[in-house]
Formats: C-alpha cells, structure tokens, sequence
C-alpha cells in the first residue's frame, strides 16, 4: 500500500472499483473518502501464508493466492448494488449546500428522497412546538400537520432514533392516515423535525434506505441549521440597526411622559417584543407608568424578580413562572418575562402569556434600549432640576425685590419668612435677630410650634453656632450633633443660615435628611437678600433719625456698593464702600467725580448698560444680573439700583453689586456634569461592543460545532463585561478617571488586550520589553479600541504593531492599513469613515491618555498606516 498521503490522493483523483488493503490498518482519512464514495474494502491483511506458484514466483504471489483475491474482488464489487445511488446522493447533497431559502431546501431534500433514493412518497414533517406541520412532500395528498403526540412521528422526535415500518397496519405506534400507504421509514431531521418516506407494499424498505436516508437527513437538517442561524443574525441585526435609527427619537424625548411611551413603543414597533411595561419607583412601590399599565398595579420594590431586579440591579431572562422560586408575576398568565433595572429609577419588563418566548438576544437588545432611556431620563432629570433650580432663583430674584420694597423691618422680615415657605418649600422656618449676646426669635412660618421658639445665647446650639461662625450648618439628624440643641423633641433635621451678621435663619422638620444642599444655597441666597434689605431697611430708619449714620450703613454693605448721581445720562461716582474698592480694584480717589462704566464694564461691553443708564435717569429701580471686570477677572452680580426719590428724574441713589458667580459655576458644573452623562452612556455602549462580538463569535461556534470548551471563551468576555461595567459605574460614582497606578509590562498589557478583542485574521507584533506606570484596566480599554480602529479601518487582515518611543519616553501603536483620512480630526466624537464605527473610539483613546497625564499624536507609520504616539514622561 502507498504512503496514507499519496493513496487518498490517488484515491480522490480516480476512485476505483475496489480498495484491497494489505497493511496492518487502514488511515482514517482513506476509510471515510471510501465510505462517503460507496468503493468496496478488501482487507488481505489477515491472509494465511500463500504457497507460491513458479509462475509467481518472481513476483510474491501464489495460486492460491491471486485465486483468493481476486474472488474476494469479484464479491465486494458485486456485493456494492448502491454505489449509483451514493454518487447520486453525494451529488444532491452538495446541491443542498448551496441552498439558501429553507422553503426550497426542504423541498428538494424530499425531491432527492424521492428521485435519488426511490423513496416513492417522501414527507418532511417540522415541530413547532405545539404540532408537526408539513414542511415538504412529493405526496400531494400529504396532511398539513400532526398533533404532538402523532405515532411515529412524535415517538423518532422524542427519541432522536430512526425507524422502519415493515407494516403500519402491525406496527404498534404508527398510524395510517393516507389511504393505502403500508410500509415507511422515519428519520429524526435535525431538532426541528422528521424525514419520512411511505410506500403502499409492505416490507418496501430495509437498513440501506434507512442509512441512505439518515445521509439525506444529516445532510439537509445541517443546512437548515446554517440556515436559520444565518436568519436569526440577519434578524437580530436587523433589530439592532432599527433600534440604532429609532434611538434619536427616544433620546429627544423631552418629558419623562414622553420618554416612558417611546421605550414601550420602540420595544414593540422596533424590537418586537410587544408586550412591555415600564415600572417608576415611587415611595417603596413600582409603579406602571407606561405599556401594559391597565393589567398591572404597583408592586413592592421588594416583590417578585421584579423587585430582586431593582435592588441587584442586575437583568433575569424568566423562562417558566411556574417553577421560578422568586418569580411572582403580577398576572396568572404570565408565563415568561425579560427584567431589566433602569439604573435606580425602576425596572422595564417584557412579559409573555407563554413559556420560553425570550432568550439571550431578546435580553441583550432590551438592555441596550434601556441604557438609551436611562441615560435620556437622567438628562430629563437633570434638566428639569436645572430647570426648577432657575425658576427658584428667578422667584428668589423677584422677592428680592420685593425686600428691597419693604419700608420696615417687621414687613420686610415677614416677607423674608413667606418667601421661604411658599418659594422655598420651607414650611417649618423661622429668623432670629442678634441682640447684643443673645439671638431673639423675631418672625417664624405658621408650621413652628408655637412653644419651640426661645431667645438663645450665642454660645448655645446651632443657631449660636451659626452666628459665631458665620457658616451655614447641614444637619441631618439632630440628635446625633453634639452642636444640636433643638427646642422640640420632634425636630429631626434642620439647616442654619447666617443673616448676614445680623442674626440666623433656620428651617427645621420632623424626619432626618430632609434637606439638601440646594436647600441651604437657596436660603443663603435669600437670606443674603434679606441681610441686605435688612440693613438698608435700617439705614434709612436711622437716616430718618441721623443721617451720619447713612455712611456706617454703607460700608457695612456685603456687597459693592456705590453711591451716585446722573449726570447726561451717566452714573457719576459720589462715594463706593470698601467691598467695591476689594472687588474692583479701584480705590475712591480714582473713581469718585467719574463715570462708573469706564471702570468695572468689560471691555467687550455691556449692550444693557445703556438700557440701565436710562431707567435710572428716569427714576427708576433696576434689578439685573450683570457681568462686571473684577481685580480677578469677569464676575457675575446681581446688580440692584435704587434711586433716593423712585421716580424723580435723575435722582442720585446706590447700586450695589451681589457677587452670585459661584451659583453660576454651579449651574454651569451642573451642565458639564449632565454632558459627562451622555458621554458616559456612549462609552458604556461602546467599549461594551467588543466583549459582546466575542461572546457571539464563541457562542456560535459552540451552536456549529458543539464544543462546550469554547464556552470559556464566552464566559471570559462576559466576565470581561461585567468587569467594564463595574469599573464604569465606579468611575460614574467616584469621578475619576484614572484608579490606582501601578507598573505595569507594556507587552503583557497589549497581549491581555488583544485577547478581548475580535481580531479576526489580523495579527499583533509587539517590540516592547518596557514598563510604564499606568492603571491596568483603563490601559487594556486604550489598546482595545487602538485595535478595534485598526481593525475596522485597516482591511482584512492588518497588522498591528506596539513599540516604544525613546525621545521623548512613550510608546506608539500603528498598523499597516491605509492609514488616516487627512480630511477629518481622528480624535473628534462621532467621527469616523468606517460604516461600522461609532466615532467614540480615538476620542477614548484620547481621554484615557489625558487621564494618565501622557499625550497622543496621530501621525503615518512606516508602511502608510496609522500610527498613534503616545508621550508618557
């Protein structure tokens, strides 16, 4: 026998007859290609010693020998009826590979049954799940479906076994539902259904049909298999891209209301998962606010799969209600379901009157269109608390004037404590007024206790605190202060609030944590204007008595303040107080006779400035938040001018300056912090994508070829998952960047990187054997989405290639493709030239970098790809 190489080789180029086989065993490879081709084997390997012939002398043979053989021949090749039905079948097999449309594919697997292996009436039947239906016949008369439980037909599904009817009319099991059918065989198809051929003699079929059947069938149910998973990605990409498109419109949403219906109509129209509901946490409860809220009432956060859904915060895929111990559904006819937490806002469900409806993709697509609503309901969020902090303070600004208006200190100091209850929410509040040593309760809201009000010494409890200090004061449980003395039991949290240096504001109520930080910025704010009207209110009660004491007043002022006189129209400076002098920068001698505009308007100007001039000259009062040029830089106030006589023409009068620039650093941090949000959400959905091919690949591999090894694969990017999630959330919570730094090997790094990565036939080359100082996590994310670009924009088959900067110190990675489109900034969100990319790739790099304190450059590699440098010291 020739060498195992060169004989399958022979064989596959000319196959014979017959393959006689004289060594001790025959190469696997050669046994199957004579199998699949329907040749004979003869095996002379166990032949006793032949007895030699002269004739056969010279060649090794005997008589008897070459007798033997060739009788042993003559019977193979006689004894191999079927070698024309093989080829036929082989050839009709490959016909089914090229099959695309599972409609066709089923017919022709019975055509071939039928035409190629004599089949007569064969018959493909499919199961449902609730019946077989007929998938394909050459038997017009063939029944549509079959209950469940129909005699064979159930019984091969069960088993997974073949079978061959002698006689329907004796067989045990099988029914006869077309007249005149005796005999068949029945093959399992695959998992999805049974191949079966009929025929009206009995005793029509033997072991050849059934084993030329069970070829037809593995052949057919391998090709339905490729097909309907080609079918299911198609579908679920399918969903992917329409939910990618119907995103815009969910994340314009600009209410919660509209918000809530637009998740439960894109699950439905875009996903089609159409029985949803979304759940609110409201007070302990969940609450339906949106999809199937008509068959569904509010639900303890603590309930069901759907409260272990909010409190893990972690999605469930349900199968079976009935035998999941912490499943309680809200419906009886709930059967299966799909849980997914909306960050800590509520839960979104996907429910189904049926048993196993849901699997891993349903799942997946439902936390991908949950991760857009949750990132747009913080924005909504935010922006309405935005929204709401605006219209207090423009309230704030308001009663402000009102204060400014108020002739004396028991109408202005009313006015105070109203504003705080009906502006602030601060029904329990009250003002005490410094009295030499002592605080003196003055006025207090109708929801304090008449009992709980008391004069107090400076040196006791909060409000003495306050007062000694200057400081406001958060508490959230009294009793647990030690600076705490409240004057009722019942008093569990309270905020304290200096009036300037007159006295102290507090607000009080009867759980803990009942106010925020907004709470005491606001009161301070108010209580800021207060002070202020407070102290004019008093001024010109002691001018009315001693108008020397007009000039104490004035410099008692917290704010800058300037005293003036219109003249053509301008602000002449008649005196400024030392807080104008410290803000501004510009002593009285340099501004006293001049126009105030010339000094503290910035340069650019102030279009409103005119506006002012004239309001002023006409008598009027002005209350405007300004922007002024201070010793520091541009400044915000809030501006209010009184004039001495309201309504006299050209009337001198005061402005004062009120210095509100940390509320807009506030307001404009909180604007900042909401477009992190939605730069998160992207990260997130990004940097998620790369274990998620990793996971499909494997699992793919595991559903074709059934090797269970690679579901370590899948466990390890899941586990990659999960890593990223947590890592992103704790940057969310913390707000950092960048976690501990340690030293770390550049190759190791870039290897455990790549391992996350779909790399497909591209190839990594790294020339480093350098350490850097870095956070390992965040620079396994830097490579990622390094190779993900290259990988997306550089062909089939890139190269990539991580090596090291001498100077400066760092490191670079390039790859071999076309490299970078001169027209675009690589580092830019959103951009990107590949259909695939999302653009947020570079911009991570980029942000990962700056976070380690380094630098990145884009610049050509060597062999006109791109390269990325990376400056570390």
């Amino acid at each position: 026998m020739r060498a195992p190489a060169l004989a399958l080789a022979a064989f596959e180029e000319s196959p014979p007859d017959c393959l006689v086989v004289c060594a001790a065993s025959l190469p696997t490879s050669l046994a199957a290609a004579a199998a699949d081709a329907g040749c004979p084997v003869v095996d002379c390997a166990g032949s006793t010693p032949p007895v030699r012939s002269a004739a056969a002398h010279g060649s090794g043979e005997t008589d008897a020998d070459a007798d033997s053989l060739a009788l042993r021949v003559r019977a193979a090749v006689d004894g191999t009826p079927n070698r024309d039905r093989i080829a036929r079948l082989h050839e009709g097999s490959a016909e089914l590979i090229g099959i695309e449309d599972r409609e066709r594919l089923h017919q022709r697997v019975v055509e071939i049954g039928s035409e190629v292996l004599g089949f007569g009436n064969a018959v493909l039947y499919l199961y449902d799940g609730d019946s077989f239906r007929l998938g394909a016949s050459t038997d017009p008369d063939a029944p549509e479906t079959a209950e469940p439980g129909f005699g064979v037909l159930s019984e091969v599904r069960q088993t997974g076994e073949p079978a061959i009817i002698e006689d329907i009319d004796a067989h045990p099991v099988a029914e006869q539902r077309v007249e005149g059918l005796r005999s068949g065989i029945a093959i399992p198809f695959g998992d999805v259904g049974v191949l079966g051929a009929l025929s009206p003699d009995v005793g029509s079929f033997d072991q050849a049909d059934l084993e030329f059947g069970q070829l037809l069938a593995n052949h057919g149910a391998q090709v339905d298999a490729r097909i309907r998973a080609e079918e299911s990605l198609r579908q679920r990409q399918a969903r992917i891209t329409r939910l990618h498109r119907a995103a815009p419109s969910l994340i314009d949403a600009d209410s919660e209301s509209a918000l809530f219906a637009r998740v439960v109509d894109i699950a439905e129209d875009v996903l089609a998962l159409d029985q949803s509901v979304l759940f609110i946490a409201r007070d302990g409860e969940l609450t339906p606010v949106a999809g199937r809220i008509d068959q569904i009432s509010a639900i303890s956060t603590d309930a069901g799969i759907l409260g272990r859904t909010y409190n893990e915060n972690r999605s469930f895929l349900l199968d079976d209600a009935r035998t999941n111990p912490d499943a309680d559904p809200a419906g009886e006819s709930i059967r299966s379901a799909i849980s997914v937490p909306v960050g800590d806002a509520g839960v979104f469900q996907v429910i189904s009157d049926e048993t196993g409806t849901f699997d891993e993709s349903d799942r997946e697509l439902a936390e991908l269109l949950v991760g857009y609503a949750e990132a747009t309901l913080e924005r909504i969020r935010s922006e309405a608390a935005l929204r709401e902090s605006r219209r207090l303070i423009e309230r704030l600004h308001t009663t402000a004037m009102g204060l400014a208006s108020a002739e004396t200190e028991d109408e202005l100091l009313d006015r105070a404590v109203d504003a705080a209850e009906d502006v602030l929410a601060l029904d329990m509040c009250k003002i005490d007024l410094r009295e030499d040593d002592m605080l003196v309760p003055v006025v207090e809201s109708g929801g304090v206790p008449p009992e709980a009000g008391r004069p107090m010494h400076l040196s006791e409890g909060l409000a003495g605190k306050t007062a000694r200090t200057g400081e406001p004061s958060l508490v959230d449980d009294l009793a647990a202060n030690p600076d705490a003395d409240p004057t009722n039991a019942s008093f569990r949290s309270a905020i304290s609030v200096p009036l300037g240096d007159l006295g102290v504001f507090q607000a009080v109520a009867t759980e803990p944590a009942a106010f925020d930080q907004e709470d005491v910025d606001l009161a301070e704010l108010l209580m800021a204007h207060t002070a202020v009207s407070l102290q004019r209110v008093r001024a010109e009660e002691d001018l009315r008595t001693e108008r020397d004491s007009l000039d104490a007043l004035f410099e008692n002022i917290p704010g800058a303040a300037v005293a003036y006189e219109m003249i053509d129209g301008k602000p002449i400076v008649r005196r400024v107080n030392g807080a104008f002098e410290q803000t501004f920068g510009h002593d009285a001698d340099s501004v006293i006779g001049e126009s105030l505009d010339e000094f503290i308007i910035p340069s650019d100007g102030d279009e409103n400035a005119v506006s002012y001039n004239e309001r002023i000259a006409n008598g009027e009062r002005v209350q405007a938040e300004v922007e002024r040029q201070t010793t520091t830089g541009p400044k915000h106030f809030l501006l209010q001018v009184t004039p001495l006589e309201v309504g006299e023409e050209s009337a001198p009068g005061y402005a004062i300056y009120s210095d509100v620039t940390e509320q807009r650093e506030r307001e404009a941090e909180l604007r900042r912090q909401n477009e992190r949000l939605d730069q998160f959400a992207s990260v997130v959905s990004h940097d998620l994508r790369n274990p998620l091919n990793v996971a499909a690949g494997y699992l793919e591999l595991v559903r074709e070829t059934s090797d269970e090894a690679h579901l370590d694969r899948v466990e390890d990017a899941i586990e990659r998952m999960d890593d990223l999630v947590t890592d992103l959330l704790a940057l969310a919570r913390e707000g950092r960047d960048v976690g501990e730094t340690e030293s770390v090997g550049l190759e190791e790094m870039t290897h455990e990187a790549w391992s996350h990565v779909a790399t497909g036939d591209a190839s990594l080359r790294v020339e480093s054997g350098r350490d850097i100082d870095a956070d390992p996590e965040r620079l396994i994310e830097l490579f990622e989405n390094l190779y993900r670009n290259s990988i997306e924009h550089a062909g089939e088959t890139p190269t990539v290639t991580v090596g090291d900067l001498r100077r400066p110190a760092g490191f670079y990675v390039a790859d071999d493709g076309p490299g970078i489109d001169p027209d675009i900034e690589p580092f830019d969100t959103g951009v990107t030239t590949s259909d695939e990319g999302t653009g947020f790739g570079l911009p991570i790099v980029q942000s990962i970098a700056e976070a380690h304190g380094w630098s990145v450059s884009a610049t050509a590699s060597e062999e006109g790809g791109a390269r990325f440098e990376f400056v570390t010291d």
